[in-house]
């Protein structure tokens, strides 16, 4: 007998699953385009517990027939192809007949399903790939997919899984984006009986970001539009108010379907190139158009890419569109202050008093009549009198004098102190080094960046930001490595609103952020309130910070390390430092200089670069020719 098999159809279809079904997220995915392809208008989605336990999709499309139903687990079964020509010319999200059948292998499958000119629909169940029973029920026109118990065939699969709330969390940003990609299509999407989105369906593109990424998103978003060579792109761009520390909001289709493209990203960061900081994203929502001929998107297994014929007019069309947005009309942000409301008091003129009085309501002066034959009179009150005795001696008669009460004074005798003696407890302390201030002279400030000092016969440059920069660093070091980041409560607590991923990732991270210093908590709707923040950071920047950290957290995507955690310190550490091009005065930078020079052996900031220069006073005679 050879040693080559053929695999059993159970085994074969588990293994083709995996290329489909990573996690949750990815059924999810494969329902939604089913339902967009099946001309749904509206669509709810519900999970529970990360979609591992439960998944729902359900739309209101044109449903199958019971025939249909049974069809649809059977790998390579599909409605959208049928020769070998029709891949070239993908017009549809789903084609290859793979989603059902896979889900079917690796859970608990259920679909109620009806047309909309049959009386009755069909409920069929459907485990370990094969059907277990179907048939008539009474559901609503369209499709309803319900997924339990996922990777039950498959237990070794759920090792690979994260918690309940990053799951979800990679759900919504599935619903997120087909929200985003078909404003004309209602979305909800429940978790655990909570609604997290919701969209009108309204085809309004903006009213989809407003769902998606809330009014601050949705307000610093511009239309972008622009056409090039049968290549049309359209959507919304943000201007640099709204960029990011990660390309997360970076969102690109290709005739409705989400894919990542770094074709796509450079072109659009490449518009944004001179508005934004360095390691700063846009924020964009742009669907490109183009003939099905001209794209292939069958490349990946998840469908997640694609090639394009002719890159270079697609970049192009991209470039443009961005950039047209972002230069649309002048964006600078209004700052509003908020004052209490003042009373501003105006003597009125006697015109306005008559007035007042003409239309002020008729005033009864009559007091009420009152029966005082009805009162009753209080008497006054009296104090008890006490008789006092007395006695007689014939005619006379003497009172007797009140006793007195006596006063006792009862004296005792003071105990006398014990004096007991010991032997003093002497605590040992551990007596710190005390380093004597260095000896420097301050020369001035150059560019108010740049500090000039004489020291030890030469002359330093000091970059005051690199400098404050790399003190800030050591302490918050010092701090985290004692797990003791001395943090400064907020008199306003500070509400950071994230996206799916975003909120996902702080869940799983909530401790480890907290441990650098920044004492944060779910709050809301993918929103987090920070109280507390270190005292070495600035309360202008929690929110670019928060955003920052979740970034290296998502990038990471494990627990934090010594290394993960220096990088996010002296990001903390760069953001409240001294800045350039700000004038110190002589106390400032004698402070300054007088903590960097006790640092051993360290001249350079968290970044590398170096914080002092120095010139030999040889070397600057040389330049003046004083000597050879």
């Amino acid at each position: 007998m050879g040693r080559i098999q053929v695999l059993s159809k159970n085994v074969s279809d588990k293994i083709a699953a995996g290329e489909v079904v990573e996690r949750p997220a990815s059924v999810i995915k494969e329902l939604l385009e089913n339902a967009v392809d099946a001309q749904a208008t509206v669509i709810t989605v519900e999970i529970k517990s990360g979609g591992i336990k439960y998944m729902r999709v359900t739309d209101n499309g044109i449903g199958m027939s019971k025939e249909d139903a049974r069809l649809s687990i059977i790998r390579h079964a599909t409605s959208k192809i049928s020769t070998e020509e029709d891949l070239s010319r993908i017009a549809t999200l789903g084609f290859r007949g793979e989603a059902l059948s896979s889900i079917a292998a690796v859970s608990k499958l259920e679909i109620y399903t009806k047309t909309r000119n049959e009386e009755t629909g069909t409920y069929m169940i459907a485990q370990n790939g094969e059907i277990l029973d179907i048939v008539e029920a009474g559901c609503p026109d369209g499709t309803t997919v319900l997924v339990r118990e996922l990777f039950c065939t498959v237990p070794a699969r759920m090792k690979f899984l994260k918690k309940d709330y990053t799951e979800a969390g990679y759900i919504e940003d599935i619903v997120a984006r087909l929200a985003l990609s078909h404003p004309e299509i209602s979305v909800k999407f429940i978790n655990n009986g909570k609604e997290i989105i919701f969209t009108p369906g309204d085809n309004q593109l903006s009213s989809a970001i407003y769902a998606v990424y809330g009014k601050d998103i949705k307000n610093a978003m511009v239309e972008a539009e622009y056409e090039e060579n049968g290549v049309k792109v359209h959507g919304m761009c943000a201007k640099a108010s709204a960029a990011r520390a990660n390309r997360n909001m970076e969102n690109f289709f290709v005739n409705g379907r989400y894919i990542k493209s770094a074709l796509l990203a450079h072109a659009v960061e490449e518009a944004y190139k001179n508005e934004l900081m360095v390691k700063k994203f846009p924020a964009c929502v742009l669907n490109i158009e183009i003939s099905p001929e001209m794209v292939d998107i069958n490349i990946h297994p998840t469908k997640l890419e694609a090639k394009f014929a002719d890159e270079k007019t697609v970049y192009h069309a991209v470039y443009w569109a961005a950039k047209n947005a972002l230069y649309k009309k002048a964006y600078i942000p209004e700052v509003t202050e908020t004052k209490p409301s003042q009373v501003t008091y105006t003597r009125p003129t006697p015109e306005t008093v008559k007035e007042t009085f003409k239309s002020a309501p008729e005033i009864k002066r009559e007091l009420p009549k009152i029966d005082f034959s009805k009162v009753t009179p209080v008497k006054p009150f009296e104090p008890p009198k006490t008789e006092q005795a007395k006695i007689s001696f014939g005619e006379n008669t003497y009172k007797i004098p009140e006793k007195k009460p006596e006063i006792k004074v009862e004296v005792k005798e003071i105990p006398k102190p014990v004096i007991e003696t010991s032997v003093p407890v002497i605590e040992e302390k551990v007596v710190e080094e005390v380093r004597e201030k260095p000896v420097f002279k301050i020369c001035g400030q150059v560019f108010n960046t740049y500090i000039i000092v004489e020291k030890d016969e030469k002359m330093l440059m000091v970059d005051q930001h690199a400098a404050h920069e790399r003190l800030r660093y050591e302490k918050l070091l010092s701090q985290y490595r004692e797990r003791n980041v001395v943090t400064q409560i907020l008199l306003m607590p500070e509400i950071v609103k994230l996206t799916a991923n975003e909120y996902a990732t702080f869940c799983e991270h909530e401790t480890e952020i907290c441990e650098l210093g920044y004492i944060a908590s779910p709050y809301g709707e993918r929103e987090i309130i920070v109280r507390e923040i270190p005292m070495e950071a600035e309360e202008s920047d929690i929110e670019e910070t928060i955003f920052e950290i979740i970034s290296m957290f998502s990038a990471n995507r494990k627990n934090i390390d010594d290394d993960l955690a220096a990088k996010m310190l002296y990001r903390i550490a760069c953001r409240g430092a001294i800045k350039a091009n700000k004038e110190l005065n002589s106390i400032e930078m004698d402070k300054l200089l007088t903590d960097i020079f006790m640092l051993d052996n360290i001249n350079t900031c968290p970044h590398g670069r170096p914080i002092t220069i120095e010139f030999t006073k040889d070397f600057i005679e040389k330049q003046f020719k004083r000597i050879v």
